[in-house]
C-alpha cells in the first residue's frame, strides 16, 4: 500500500488520530503526522497490500502512542516548544533511569548527556544533522523508547571497550583470546529469548510486593522517579536505592538461572542482556501482575 493510497483508505482514522494527538500544537502537520503513522504501519507489518485487513490495520494505528509519536515529529523538525516540553518532561526521569541503570553516576551524566545532545541532532551523518527521535515510531511510549535508547547507548560504549581490548590483545600477539561476534547473526536468538524470558518471569516472581509496586509505577506506567516515591510513602531517595537494588537483584537472579538452569555461557548470557535492550516483545506490566 502506497503512502497514497493509506492516506485515502484511512482518512477518518488519521484525522481522529492526528486531533487527539494535539499535534497543531508542535506545528506538525497533518501529511507529517500521517506519513509517520505509515512508516510505523510498514515497520511492523512489512509492505501493506492494499487489500490488507482494515479492522487490522485500524486496531494497530489505534495503539499507537499518537501525543507521543506527535511530540517526537515536533522535536525532530525543530519545534522549539516540543523541544522544551520534552526536556522538561523527560530529563529529570531519563536521568533518574541512568543512574539507576549504571550506578557510576559520573557515567551515568555522560550517557544522558549523550543522549540529548543525539536527540536534538547535534552529531551529524553525511554531514546532516539528524536525530534517533527519526527512528520513534510511537509503539511504544516515549519514556520507555528513551529507557532503550540509554540502554543501547551503554552497550555501544562497552561494544566499542571491548573492540578496542580485542585490538590490543591483537598487538600483543594474541588475537584469539577474545573474538567479536557481535556482527554475526544468531541462529539461536528464539532460544535465547525464551530462555530469558522465563529467567525473568522467576526474577519479577521473586521480588517483594513493594518491589514490584515501584517498577510497575516506574517502568510500566511511566511515572517520574518522585511520583513513585510519593505513591509508595518513601523519600525520592529512597525509591531511587530500592530501584538500584531490585535492578540488581533481577539481573543477578536471571544470571544464575541462565548459567544453572541452562548452562549457558558468559557469552551466551550477555547476547541475553543485549537482547533485552532492543525490540523484545516483552510484556513487562503483565509479569508484573501475575506476581503479586
Amino acid at each position: 500500500m502506497s503512502l497514497e493510497q493509506f492516506l485515502e483508505n484511512y482518512r477518518d482514522t488519521i484525522d481522529r488520530l492526528y486531533s487527539a494527538s494535539n499535534a497543531a500544537e508542535w506545528r506538525v502537520s497533518r501529511s507529517s503526522f500521517a506519513s509517520a503513522l505509515w512508516r510505523s504501519l510498514e515497520r511492523r507489518f512489512g509492505p501493506v497490500t492494499g487489500s490488507a485487513d482494515h479492522a487490522e490495520v485500524t486496531r494497530f494505528l489505534d495503539s499507537l502512542h499518537a501525543a507521543d509519536l506527535a511530540l517526537a515529529i515536533g522535536c525532530r523538525d525543530g519545534d522549539a516548544e516540543a523541544w522544551r516540553h520534552l526536556v522538561s518532561t523527560y530529563r529529570a526521569p531519563v536521568d533518574a533511569f541512568a543512574r539507576a541503570v549504571l550506578g557510576n553516576s559520573s557515567r551515568a551524566s555522560e550517557v544522558a548527556d549523550s543522549l540529548w545532545a543525539d536527540l536534538y541532532g547535534l552529531r551529524s551523518y553525511d554531514s546532516e544533522r539528524r536525530s534517533p527521535l527519526e527512528h520513534y515510531g510511537g509503539r511504544s511510549s516515549l519514556m520507555s523508547w528513551l529507557r532503550v535508547v540509554v540502554t543501547r547507548l551503554e552497550a555501544d560504549r562497552w561494544r566499542a571497550t571491548r573492540r578496542m581490548e580485542v585490538l590490543d590483545e591483537e598487538r600483543d600477539g594474541n588475537s584469539s583470546v577474545l573474538i567479536d561476534a557481535t556482527d554475526s547473526p544468531d541462529p539461536d536468538r528464539a532460544r535465547l529469548i525464551a530462555a530469558l524470558e522465563q529467567s525473568l518471569r522467576g526474577a519479577l516472581n521473586a521480588l517483594s510486593p513493594d518491589d514490584r509496586l515501584r517498577l510497575s509505577y516506574y517502568c510500566v506506567q511511566n511515572l517520574t522517579l518522585a511520583q513513585t516515591a510519593a505513591l509508595i510513602g518513601e523519600h525520592e531517595s529512597s525509591a531511587s536505592r530500592n530501584l538500584a537494588r531490585a535492578r540488581t537483584a533481577i539481573r543477578d537472579r536471571v544470571t544464575r538461572t541462565l548459567r544453572r538452569e541452562y548452562h549457558f555461557s558468559d557469552d551466551q548470557i550477555s547476547q541475553c542482556f543485549e537482547y533485552a535492550t532492543g525490540d523484545w516483545p516483552i510484556d513487562l506490566g503483565r509479569m508484573l501482575a501475575l506476581g503479586k
